[in-house]
């Protein structure tokens, strides 16, 4: 019998009312006639650490010491979700995200302890450089090109600040809106 995989990743959650904030935000972006093929569900919004992919589910087991050892390592992180910004073709951005400022030297520590856990489990590190943001939305699907301007008419997402004290794991259910389940949680205790 072959064990089942999960897609799973890391990441550091948002509190509540910074997921309103961005929910809002996006509403007022949508109802301005800004077309993406698909808008992030409020609750899936999330700072991605680590993308691990399609795992057996027996290697959560091995993967959360190590997780737990690296967020121990670490300070709640003071965080704020600011701005926002395109990744991908200038006409057709690929990703929607929002800016985030505060501690994030910090935080990018914490993404290589992240990365170093999974990696000692033979998992590829990333090979392009780490920068976070929050997804709002996937694949611009305008009638129009894509301009920076589309961003004017809600104005730019007000920014919202919290404290980070955990980073989570998460496994994905893909079809299915929340689609990210939380998988097991660390706290940030440095």
């Amino acid at each position: 019998m072959t064990d089942p995989l999960e897609r799973l990743f890391v990441a550091v959650p948002l509190s509540g009312p910074v997921r309103e904030n961005l929910k809002s935000w996006t509403g007022r972006l949508r109802d301005s006639g800004t077309s993406f093929n698909k808008w992030v569900h409020p609750e899936d919004f999330h700072i991605t650490l680590k993308f691990i992919g399609d795992t057996p589910l027996s290697t959560l087991p091995a993967l959360s010491p190590l997780l737990e050892q690296a967020a121990e390592a670490h300070s709640p992180l003071e965080l704020t979700a600011a701005g926002a910004g395109t990744f991908g073709p200038k006409d057709a951005p690929r990703i929607l995200w929002a800016g985030l400022q505060g501690d994030l030297d910090a935080l990018q520590r914490l993404q290589r302890d992240v990365e170093a856990a999974c990696s000692s489990l033979g998992f590829e590190p990333e090979d392009r450089p780490y920068r976070p943001h929050i997804t709002l939305a996937r694949r611009y699907t305008g009638g129009r090109k894509w301009a920076r301007e589309l961003l004017d008419a809600p104005g730019e997402p007000p920014s919202a600040s919290w404290t980070a004290e955990e980073i989570v794991v998460y496994r994905t259910h893909m079809g299915r809106s929340p689609m990210y389940e939380r998988a097991g949680a660390f706290a940030l205790r440095g």
